[in-house]
């Protein structure tokens, strides 16, 4: 694992192994409460946030998000499907960039070059 010093206040501790199976759960907690992005991590369909009560452990409120994903093609059924878990929601992402480019447009709005660069200068 590895804990980089963010810029601010925080610190990101990574977590990951190539010869066994992690949880692939990535969680964000904040001085107000936690953000739990569910397996797979990489390509999620559910995501939990808990809101802090007073006291240690104390959660006030919880609530989670469901992102269904699509159901298979016949076309993808007869190619033999998709090889990862939850592999059809990057048809989103695909959606979106050919949104963009029938639109002119160099990136999408909802995660700019900027954003991404900042991203990779983090890792």
């Amino acid at each position: 694992g590895k804990c980089p010093k963010l810029p601010g206040a925080g610190i990101a501790c990574l977590s990951f192994g190539f010869t066994c199976e992690t949880a692939e759960e990535t969680s964000v907690v904040g001085s107000k409460g936690r953000l739990k992005i569910e397996t797979p991590s990489h390509c999620p369909t559910k995501v939990s946030i808990q809101l802090k009560a007073d006291g240690r452990g104390e959660v006030n409120q919880e609530e989670t998000f469901e992102y269904p994903l699509p159901e298979d093609t016949e076309e993808i059924k007869a190619a033999g499907g998709f090889m990862y878990p939850n592999s059809a929601g990057f048809i989103y992402e695909a959606a979106a960039v050919a949104r963009c480019i029938a639109a002119g447009k160099k990136e999408v709005p909802q995660y700019t070059l900027e954003e991404t660069l900042w991203n990779l200068r983090l890792v």
